[in-house]
């Protein structure tokens, strides 16, 4: 990637029509990128852990007002290879995993029943960064998950208890009506926890931490676990 100062046209043109404006991809040319000044960053001071690195990039994020930083885009795959991807908020760091959450019977969840392995990505464009985590999946115990489910706002844990996530919605009648039952359960139980909820951790197994340049040197280190169950750290090429 590289930069850019051009003034961006305000918008686009029609998809594949030449005009006065040019094309799609001329306005996409013209769009300013990489304008964040990225915080000092030496991959040779890197510490030895991912996760350390991890949440110190995540907390800089933070501090510096990235909107929703916690966000990720979780890809998974279906039992033929077909990719899926989708924006999740992160719900827990531990020392061997990052953790996601939703209902089973969601196409991701689906998806990691049948194939669990999943990619995360999280991109802090304010700071030129980005994280890219790929890992093996297994689901929490019990108590984990619930505490998770809990701590959620009523509003979610009703549409969780519906779960109905994702299926054809017929009228928006059928939406109020599930709705509303789910939500006069929460309040006889509010301690119910949906069946189908489920918290899963991605294995941190590989990372990548990304930090851009203006002149395209972006700086890239990949965390690789061995077989001691430390990790090695690589300098790729930008």
């Amino acid at each position: 990637m590289s930069s850019t100062t051009s003034r961006p046209q305000p918008h686009p043109p029609a998809p594949g029509v030449d005009g006065p404006g040019g094309s799609v991809r001329d306005w996409l040319e013209g769009l300013p990128l990489l304008r964040a000044d990225p915080p000092p960053f030496d991959p040779e001071d890197a510490p030895a852990d991912p996760l350390e690195l991890f949440l110190a990039w995540l907390g800089d994020a933070v501090a510096a007002g990235v909107p929703d930083p916690h966000a990720l885009t979780l890809a998974t795959v279906d039992p033929a290879g077909r990719p899926d991807a989708r924006v999740v908020v992160l719900r827990d760091v531990d020392e061997s995993a990052l953790w996601v959450a939703s209902s089973a019977v969601s196409p991701k969840g689906r998806q990691l029943d049948r194939v669990p392995v999943a990619a995360l990505v999280f991109h802090w464009p304010q700071r030129g960064r980005q994280v890219r985590v790929r890992g093996g999946v297994r689901l929490a115990d019990p108590e984990r998950t619930a505490a998770d489910f809990l701590g959620r706002p009523a509003q979610v844990r009703a549409d969780a208890l519906v779960a109905r996530q994702s299926e054809a919605l017929r009228h928006e009648g059928e939406l109020a009506d599930e709705l509303g039952d789910a939500t006069d359960l929460l309040r006889v139980e509010p301690h119910v926890v949906a069946p189908t909820w489920r918290l899963w951790g991605v294995d941190a197994s590989r990372l990548e931490f990304w930090q851009a340049s203006g002149d395209g040197q972006h700086l890239r280190l990949r965390y690789d676990r061995d077989e001691s169950g430390g990790h090695r750290q690589t300098r790729l090429w930008p």
